[in-house]
């Protein structure tokens, strides 16, 4: 899935097969991809990215949710 911030930024989060090596359990490619000009880029790549376990990807999963629903409690 890829979610796009802003007209330069957005995130990408996916499992791939080939993502995965025996005797690590992080399969799940978490990644920021970044365009526009360089001299207002808050990243060096275009596109920075790490892997995460499931139980990371669970974990940053129920963080998200909790943020928005704090974010919603509150009135505008």
């Amino acid at each position: 899935m890829r979610i796009t911030v802003d007209e330069n930024i957005a995130i990408e989060v996916r499992f791939d097969i080939t993502n995965r090596e025996e005797g690590y359990e992080d399969d799940i490619r978490f990644a920021l991809h970044e365009s526009g000009p360089r001299e207002v880029r808050i990243f060096s790549a275009d596109t920075t990215s790490f892997l995460l376990t499931p139980a990371q990807a669970e974990q940053l999963a129920r963080a998200l949710l909790q943020a928005a629903q704090d974010s919603r409690s509150i009135p505008r």
